[in-house]
């Protein structure tokens, strides 16, 4: 009997072995309570969030658990009890926001590579220096959650045509987004703001940023964070389109 060959979502090889990853992770699922009231899908339809899924090889979802769903769990409970965050784990958030990015950009281009220099595995768990000063995390607390709803917010607000960095949503008590630093002026000042230093070092594990409770309650949160992300994704992908276009340019010359 021939095996099922499916393409990878991380690192977009063929595998005869393949496991689902689940595109929002359990212990999130569990903190907002959505697996009865649902989420809204990448197609449009509410759905349970887990059921909304995503093929990857073994060792791409082992590796996504171990380096990103593990630690940023850890971070989430720190930053909900004003522990603050390093440099270290703000770059670890980011990441992890990227890996939301990146699987919502396979969906609607399946046979497409991520990036023409990296797959989404390479994305999320190489090596950011290059691009590392030139980002910011922005972050608020929630201070209320509306019970009328029943659950908590657990949403992507942004979406990209072209350009992979910028990312926003809203996580139960924390809505965050990350952004090139040229927008630093787009950040609702509900947010408290992070430049990522140039590279990590000895230092990059202190708490060192605290963000603020921008909202009081996850209603406002929400829209807000949807109305930036609108415009934020807009301006990421133009700067994105102009840069390459310049580039393209020079090497023509």
């Amino acid at each position: 009997m021939s095996k099922k060959i499916a393409l990878c979502a991380g690192c977009g090889q063929i595998r005869s072995k393949m496991t689902k990853e689940h595109f929002w992770p359990r212990w999130l699922i569990e903190k907002t309570k959505t697996d009865n009231t649902g989420v809204r899908s990448i197609t449009g339809k509410k759905i349970p969030p887990s059921a909304m899924t995503f093929p990857l090889c073994k060792k791409c979802n082992d590796d996504f658990g171990k380096y990103l769903e593990s630690p940023v769990a850890k971070i989430f409970d720190d930053i909900e009890n004003n522990k603050g965050i390093s440099d270290f784990e703000a770059e670890l958030l980011v990441r992890w926001l990227w890996k939301f990015e990146g699987l919502h950009w396979t969906f609607f281009n399946p046979v497409d590579s991520y990036t023409p220099k990296s797959t989404l595995r390479e994305r999320v768990l190489l090596p950011i220096d290059g691009i590392r000063p030139s980002l910011v995390l922005a972050m608020s607390l929630i201070e209320n959650i509306d019970p009328y709803y029943g659950d908590a917010p657990l949403g992507i607000d942004s979406y990209n045509q072209v350009n992979g960095i910028f990312v926003a949503g809203v996580f139960y008590k924390i809505a965050m987004m990350v952004l090139y630093e040229d927008f630093i002026h787009l950040i609702p000042p509900h947010f408290s703001q992070y430049c990522l230093a140039d590279s990590l070092s000895i230092i990059s594990h202190q708490k060192i940023f605290f963000p603020k409770t921008g909202f009081k309650d996850d209603t406002d949160a929400v829209f807000v964070s949807l109305i930036a992300a609108q415009r934020l994704s807009k301006e990421h992908d133009m700067w994105f389109i102009s840069l390459k276009q310049q580039l393209d340019n020079e090497n023509q010359k």
